[in-house]
Order: C-alpha cells, then structure tokens, then sequence
C-alpha cells in the first residue's frame, strides 16, 4: 500500500515512524512533513517521501492518482475541517477520517455537548455564554456566578489554547476579560462555561468506522505548561500509556457509556463517523464523565500510544475504513512515556511571542527502546532551528512506568537548544 499523511507534527511524525514499519506499506507520503522527519533512522525513513504543492482538492486529486494512494490519514484536524474525508468519498480513496459534518464533533465544543446531552452521556454542566459575551458581559459574569469552579471554554478551533480552568468565579471573570481584550481563535463560533470536574483525567482512542471499532490504546496527557498541573494549558506537554487504573473491566464500561451512544447518535443525525474518535473522560472513583471528543489522533498522545501496538496497523486501519473486520493487532505489555521540549515563550497566550530559530543540538545515541519525534522545526543549511512552540520529542518504552520514565528524562538531554522548556513530572502521578 501507499499512505499519505497530512501534517507536519510530532503526532505525523510519529505515525510516519509507526507505519512505516508494516509490511504492507511500501511508500509514505507526508504532506507536508517537517525536516526532522528526515534525521530518521530505519524501515520508515526509507519509504518517506515528501509533498510540497500546496494543499487544496484539486492537488489531492492529482496526489492520490499520481502516487497511486490507497489510504489517507489526516493528522492536524484543520484537514478535516477543509473536508478532505468528503474530497477521498468523491475521489473513491479511503481516508481515515470523518466527514466536514461528522468532524464537528471536536471543531464546534457547543455541537459536542449538544450530542453528548440528546446521547444521554454524562458530561458537565453548561450554559453558552455566547450571546452575553458579544452583548453585555456583565451577563456573563453573573452566569459564571452560578458554578463553583468555572472552565471556560472556547467553542471553535482553539489549537489545544482554548481552555481555561479556573478555581473561582473571580478567576473565570479574569479570564473572560482577557480573551474579550485578546480575541482568540475559535471564538467566532461561541463561548461557554461548564462546571469544573475533579479527578483523573484519561484519553481512550478507537479507530472507528460506523458502529465498528478498534482499540488503540489509552493515554494520559499533561496539558498544563508547568509542573504539577499549573501555569497556562497547551496544546499537551507529555504524555503517559498505558493508564495503570483503566483496566478492561473500566474500559469495557467506556465503550458502552460514551463510545456506543456517540456512535448510535451520529448515525441517527445522519452523519456516520469514520475515523479516529479519541474520548476525554474525567474519572472520580467511580463516576466517569466525557469531558471532550477529538476526531483525529492526539498529539502528544500517539507518540506515546503507537509504539505499543504491535502488527500490521496500516492493514488494519485500512480494512476498517474499507468497510471489512478490524483486525490484527495487539497491544505490548509495557508502558511508554513522551516527553516534550518547548520553545520560550510556549504556548503564545494574550500577545507572548514564541522564540525561534535556535539551533538543535543533538548527541543521539541510538537504542531500541526510543524514538524521537520532530514538530516545530526547520533546516538551515546542515542545522536543524526551530520553528515553533513545541520542537521536539522523546518516547521510550520498558517494562513498566518508573523504567520508561527514567529512560525518557535520560534520553530527552540528546537533544537541546536555547530557552528550551519541559515538564519534570510527565507520567510521575496518574
């Protein structure tokens, strides 16, 4: 088979390395990649093959008959957004996502809690502020009045900065005033404010195409830029797999509780889903409830799920989308940890300018339980700088978490720059 994958992140990277390793697949196209791509090693380096048209549905259509593609996995979720799933339908090529409408889901916060609410799947309490924060503020202070620990929540594509938790109403003023002074993206399509959740927070992905699905693993992000859970949310700082505590008797239960009613309730509003669903719950003893849906693979979090699965994954993935029985694939018995390097400055809220153009210096000694994943990066000359607000990765895999953990923080000093940036306790507490 021929893969084309759509974006330029770790997360692309990372199933560029993945994938790359199945028999089945003997050429990948990235569109439009990122240069560190390029100081991989192994089976996926030798099948790699850079894109550099710009994107738009007629170079698709060019690109999926010129390079013969057999399965298109969109990374970033603005492809989705575009309607790339729905361009692939027309093209008769199969595409590992949802259709523009079915992508709602993750694109329109407001729409995902309209499908959670008429699906009977727990979630927070909400109201939208939408109204009251394009007309009269006040209004919406005296909502926020009503929740004891506000989080704001911007409806439309945020870039993983939409989010703000806050531990009380004065907070969530504070922070309604800020976006007002600095609209932020996504904000077009509304703002709204649910009550905050306490407990353990876990991401389950499937691979799904209609009321079919393949488990892919669970994972623990680290959202927030700084230790122990403080300072600004990102768009993730590391992330953890598998989660100790979700065992399969918990997992059997999400699959009923939110997968299968997520599933049944697109269907019935006329727009099946296809692709990867990934589900955000928060998990208090033993109440679970959904806190976000996202329609694509995660990032950080599919650098620290892939390289657990074992078997041909492409084949899999592609069979799913062809409509045949998911199959053949199994998941290690190990945990993997992902750590992130930012750049200063990360993540750029109200108006902080994100540093670039460092030089990237490396000192990898190569091993069989570790990967790194490029992001935000660019080649001058024979240097690697960076570019962007997360740079770079690690991944590593052993036999359990204070290992992989160990492993990870070692092998995340091979690679450097200036004003570098990242979290010391990524995996530390589940």
């Amino acid at each position: 088979m021929n893969l084309l994958i759509l974006g330029s992140g770790g997360r692309e990277h990372a199933l560029l390395w993945r994938l790359g390793q199945d028999q089945s697949v003997s050429q990948i196209f990235v569109w439009p990649g990122n240069a560190g791509m390029e100081f991989m090693n192994g089976p996926a380096r030798e099948k790699l093959a850079f894109l550099e048209l710009s994107f738009s549905k007629q170079n698709l259509k060019y690109i999926l008959n010129d390079k013969k593609i057999d399965l298109v996995i969109p990374g970033a979720e603005k492809f989705l957004y575009d309607g790339v799933a729905d361009w692939c339908a027309e093209f008769q090529v199969a595409c590992l996502g949802p259709t523009r409408a079915a992508a709602q889901l993750e694109e329109s916060k407001l729409f995902s809690k309209n499908v959670m609410t008429e699906a009977g799947i727990p979630t927070a309490r909400y109201r939208d502020l939408t109204r009251a924060f394009r007309e009269d503020i006040e209004m919406a202070f005296e909502v926020l009045k009503s929740f004891k620990k506000p989080v704001i929540k911007i409806s439309g594509p945020a870039l993983g900065k939409g989010v703000f938790v806050c531990d009380s109403v004065a907070e969530g003023v504070a922070a309604l005033q800020q976006i007002k002074r600095n609209p932020m993206a996504g904000i077009d399509q509304g703002i709204f404010v649910e009550e905050g959740l306490t407990g353990k927070e876990v991401s389950l992905f499937y691979a799904c195409h209609g009321d079919q699905f393949l488990f892919l693993g669970a994972a623990q992000d680290h959202k927030r830029l700084l230790d122990y859970d403080r300072g600004p949310n990102t768009g993730g700082m590391g992330a953890i797999s598998p989660v100790s505590w979700a065992d399969q008797s918990f997992l059997d239960t999400a699959t009923e509780k939110f997968l299968l009613p997520t599933l049944r309730e697109m269907k019935a509003k006329g727009t099946p889903f296809t692709g990867i669903l990934f589900l955000g719950l928060m998990v208090d003893g033993a109440e679970s409830n959904l806190l976000e849906y996202n329609v694509r693979f995660g990032d950080p979090e599919t650098q620290a799920i892939l390289p657990l699965i074992e078997g041909d994954l492409s084949l899999a993935l592609y069979e799913l989308c062809r409509e045949g029985k998911p199959a053949g694939i199994t998941l290690k018995d190990e945990v993997a940890v992902h750590i992130v390097k930012a750049a200063k400055g990360y993540p750029g809220l109200f108006g902080e300018i994100v540093e670039k153009g460092q030089i990237i210096q490396s000192q990898i000694i190569d091993d069989t339980h570790t990967q790194f994943f490029y992001a935000g990066v660019r080649k001058e000359g024979e240097d690697l700088l960076t570019d962007g607000g997360r740079v770079l990765g690690v991944t590593t895999w052993e036999k359990n978490r204070d290992l992989a953990r160990a492993h990870a923080y070692k092998k995340i000093q091979e690679l450097s720059f200036s004003g570098e940036h990242f979290r010391k306790d990524i995996g530390a507490k589940e």
